[in-house]
Order: structure tokens, then C-alpha cells, then sequence
């Protein structure tokens, strides 16, 4: 499918769940919740906060829905207004604040690395390993931005808008994210292979 077809999908979608069709709002859930959850998991490790911060903005969403803005991308006003919500709430509730924010555990350990089974052979699996220890080893903004360049398929200026963040900053963390997982594998395919892994 086309950018400008999908474009023009996500107009007409969001344009009928503004105009009140439950199915389109449906539809929209349906689409993103579970990136919505996997991309909770980059930004805190309290899994309540995220789990909260996604039903709050989806009622939100229908509450205040006649009065939203045009949008071209959904899955993108969804992370952003997310990742505002998260923050938000874990600046005004003392509840939350348990766990830091941006602070994340090892992916493996969340239950959030998605990796594919489509590499078996011995080989591969080495450079599976080389590449899951090199994602260790970078920063959790490194991480963030990574998954948002590779997972979610966001341009440079989206992610920089969804971390809240100038296009400089963003650049840099996926790109000193990508040379240190290219030491670490040593080949100049690593791009290449994350569209694998994730």
C-alpha cells in the first residue's frame, strides 16, 4: 500500500470517528493499542501508568472527538498524545511516581522485544545474540528512538515531535544508537537486519 493511499485511509477513518462512528473509533483501537502498549514500555516501566494512560486517551478521544484537529497519521497523534499523557499524569499523581520515567528495564525482561523467528540457523543466532547485547548497552533514548525509527516506521521530524525533542536530538540518538550496533555485529547491514528483528 501506497503513503498516499494510506493517508488517505487514515483521513476518512478519522474523519468518521470524529463525526461519531463507533465503528472508526473501534477500528482505530484495534489498530493501535498494542503499539500503544509496546510504546508505553519505552517511556516507563510501570505498567499500570501505561495501561491507564491508554484508556484515559482513548475515552478522552471520544469525549472531546467533534472538537479534534485533522490528522493524516493516527499512529502518530496516538504516540504523542500518549507519551503528553504519561507525563502529565505521573507529574500530578505521587501514585505513579514508584517508578522512574525513561528508566526501562531490559526489553527481555518487560516481555517487549519482539523479536521474529525467521532466522534458524547457528550462524544468524550469533548475530542475533551480538545485536540483542549491542541493544542493551544503548541508552534508553537510544532504545526509544530506535524503535520508533525501525518498529514504528515514524520520519526523523515525527520522532523528534513524539519524544519532544528538536530534529538535531533525534538524529543523534538513532544514529550513535546504529554505530554502536554496528560495532558490536561489525557489518554495515545492521538497518537491514532490524527490520528483522522488530
Amino acid at each position: 500500500m501506497g503513503q498516499a493511499q494510506t493517508r488517505n485511509q487514515n483521513v476518512a477513518l478519522w474523519s468518521a470517528f470524529r463525526e461519531g462512528n463507533r465503528e472508526a473509533f473501534k477500528r482505530i483501537y484495534d489498530l493501535h493499542a498494542d503499539e500503544l502498549l509496546c510504546y508505553g514500555h519505552q517511556i516507563t516501566t510501570n505498567v499500570q501508568l501505561i495501561e491507564d494512560s491508554i484508556h484515559d486517551l482513548f475515552v478522552e478521544l471520544w469525549q472531546s472527538r467533534a472538537g479534534l484537529s485533522d490528522t493524516d497519521s493516527i499512529k502518530f497523534y496516538l504516540f504523542r498524545a500518549l507519551r503528553n499523557k504519561i507525563f502529565r499524569v505521573y507529574k500530578r499523581d505521587e501514585f505513579y511516581r514508584a517508578t522512574d520515567l525513561e528508566n526501562c528495564q531490559e526489553l527481555e525482561e518487560q516481555g517487549n522485544w519482539r523479536e521474529k523467528q525467521i532466522i534458524q540457523n547457528d550462524g544468524h543466532e550469533e548475530l542475533m545474540r551480538q545485536l540483542r547485547a549491542g541493544y542493551r548497552q544503548l541508552s534508553p533514548r537510544q532504545q526509544q528512538a530506535i524503535d520508533l525509527r525501525f518498529t514504528h516506521h515514524f520520519s526523523n521530524e515525527e520522532i523528534a515531535q513524539i519524544m519532544g525533542i528538536n530534529y538535531q536530538s533525534a538524529c543523534k540518538f538513532i544514529y550513535s544508537g546504529l554505530k554502536v550496533l554496528r560495532q558490536v555485529v561489525r557489518i554495515l547491514s545492521v538497518v537491514i537486519i532490524l527490520g528483522y528483528l522488530f
